[in-house]
């Protein structure tokens, strides 16, 4: 017969009203963004003292249970240091840590770092322009989900002259094959028959947005550039290149996603 310890054993109506969500926890330890460890759960890859858990909304006591990811154990802590990068994504890199077929990904820059970092949100093989790369997945979330609405400036160019209707289209919001995208603010730079360029400003991330949303009125997308996520710029940096945030900067990352105090990097 079973005695009382087994009350809260994983899965137990005891045990599931105790603890945090599994992808919270996962995320905090730093091995992807909320939104990545889901997938990681979803897939089988997580077991919880001994058990794969494949219920994102699975409670674990961080301190008591065994995490294990792809079968090695995580630990019981959180990790000893949170680090915040900006990269300055070059064109023909892939915002990916692993990549078999991949010749250059996000990774090849931070070969000298030792924590498990990942790139928040993506840019496509051909966009360049700021990538923020970092082990807080709790801030990663917030970064990306639409309901933060954090905002992300491109600098488009395009093939032919973008009209004036066209951009009123834009700016309302056009339909895709996944629903319809949200309002945006579209400025016109300069153009001319053959070249228009814009400033974009979004407030959600799909899938190559700003590429489709422009297709859908006519016109090509030549080069794609985010200059801006949130409170942080590209100011001062060159392609390829990486810093690390400051203080300061990663406390307005986290008072723009409404996170509060900076938490202790050591």
């Amino acid at each position: 017969m079973s005695g009382p310890a087994d009350a809260s054993a994983p899965g137990s109506p005891e045990a599931a009203s105790k603890g945090e969500r599994l992808q919270v926890v996962l995320a905090r330890f730093g091995v992807a963004s909320r939104r990545g460890v889901v997938e990681m759960i979803e897939a089988g890859r997580v077991s919880v003292n001994g058990e794969v858990v494949r219920e994102k909304g699975h409670r674990v006591l961080s301190a008591t249970d065994e995490i294990r990811l792809d079968g090695q154990v995580l630990g019981v802590a959180k990790p000893a240091r949170h680090r915040y990068f900006v990269l300055y994504k070059p064109k023909n890199v892939m915002t990916t840590l692993q990549d078999p077929h991949a010749e250059h990904t996000v990774a090849d820059y931070f070969g000298d770092v030792p924590e498990r970092l990942f790139p928040v949100g993506r840019l496509d093989r051909d966009t360049t322009g700021l990538l923020i790369v970092t082990n807080d997945g709790e801030l990663a979330f917030r970064l990306t989900h639409p309901s933060y609405g954090i905002k992300k400036v491109y600098r488009v160019l395009v093939a032919g002259s973008v009209s004036d209707e066209k951009i009123k289209r834009l700016k309302k919001g056009v339909e895709l094959e996944d629903g319809p995208t949200s309002p945006c603010e579209v400025i016109l730079v300069g153009r001319r028959p053959d070249l228009s360029e814009l400033t974009v400003i979004l407030h959600e991330g799909r899938k190559r947005q700003i590429r489709r949303i422009f297709e859908q009125v006519g016109h090509r997308v030549l080069e794609l550039e985010r200059v801006s996520y949130g409170p942080l710029t590209l100011a001062g940096m060159r392609p390829g290149q990486r810093r690390e945030l400051r203080a300061s900067e990663v406390s307005s990352l986290r008072r723009v996603t409404g996170l509060g105090r900076t938490p202790k990097t050591e």
